[in-house]
């Protein structure tokens, strides 16, 4: 018996409706593949973060550990106090101080009262008022701006570094330093080396990774801040962007440190 219309009619229907299931079921999945691997990527980037600061953890026990051996060796290399001496001093009685001794035993010398004291200035790095440095250096700020800057905010009508410097965005990046010296040196590789020019060419972006091939911790840095403050340590160095995830950068890094490309061109500093 021949399917009538009205029949046909209803598979049809039936048909459109179960593709449009299928359909359904097929954008869910899709939306349930991007959600888990945006998860994933997440962890990766967890996972390679941690295992960084576990490498980090582990030089830094190395060191103690090479500082606990050399001092050891030191301490075997001291002569030992000499028998006879160690026995003359446990034999020897003790000395009661007397009334004379005790007035006879220098004494500091106290300043005469009344007298004022005056703070001494360092005419070579002044700190300005506003200020709690010397000298600053934007490293990254407003419209790419940089440079160095001896106050904090504008003084007898010169721009202070509060001036191309938000400190609620993420890619400014500024040091103080101790002296106008000091700041200028570091200011100057930074700019010899290119760097500025290298962060001028785009905006910063989500994908945007450094590789330090020559600094004071060459690597793969995941953004501009820790790019200057890690990797260069505010000084300059041979960098390149890297467009892609974090593990992808450490892999160019990884294949440049293979290949003899990598090394450390200064020693890591505490104070600035």
């Amino acid at each position: 018996m021949n399917p009538t219309t009205s029949d046909r009619k209803a598979q049809r229907l039936e048909a459109i409706r179960k593709a449009m299931e299928q359909g359904e079921a097929l954008a869910s999945s899709q939306q349930a593949l991007v959600a888990h691997e945006i998860k994933r990527q997440e962890a990766e980037e967890r996972l390679v973060a941690l295992t960084e600061q576990v490498d980090a953890d582990v030089e830094d026990i190395a060191a103690h550990l090479a500082n606990v051996t050399i001092a050891t060796h030191e301490l075997k290399n001291l002569p030992s106090t000499p028998t006879r001496a160690r026995n003359l001093v446990v034999s020897t009685p003790p000395v009661t101080p007397t009334h004379r001794s005790a007035i006879n035993s220098p004494s500091p010398s106290r300043p005469p009262r009344g007298m004022t004291f005056v703070e001494e200035t360092d005419t070579k790095n002044p700190v300005t008022p506003g200020s709690r440095a010397p000298a600053y250096v934007v490293y990254s700020g407003k419209w790419n701006q940089h440079g160095v800057f001896y106050a904090w905010s504008r003084v007898k009508g010169l721009p202070g570094a509060q001036s191309i410097y938000d400190h609620s965005n993420h890619s400014h990046v500024i040091r103080s330093f101790s002296t106008r010296q000091l700041a200028e040196e570091f200011y100057e590789e930074f700019v010899d080396a290119g760097i500025p020019e290298l962060l001028a060419e785009q905006q910063p972006a989500d994908n945007e990774r450094f590789i330090v091939i020559e600094g004071v911790k060459p690597g793969a840095y995941k953004n501009r801040k820790s790019l200057i403050m890690d990797g260069l340590q505010y000084r300059g160095g041979v960098v390149y962007r890297f467009v892609g995830s974090q593990p992808g950068a450490w892999a160019k890094f990884n294949e440049l440190r293979a290949n003899g490309l990598t090394r450390n061109i200064h020693p890591p500093r505490e104070t600035f």
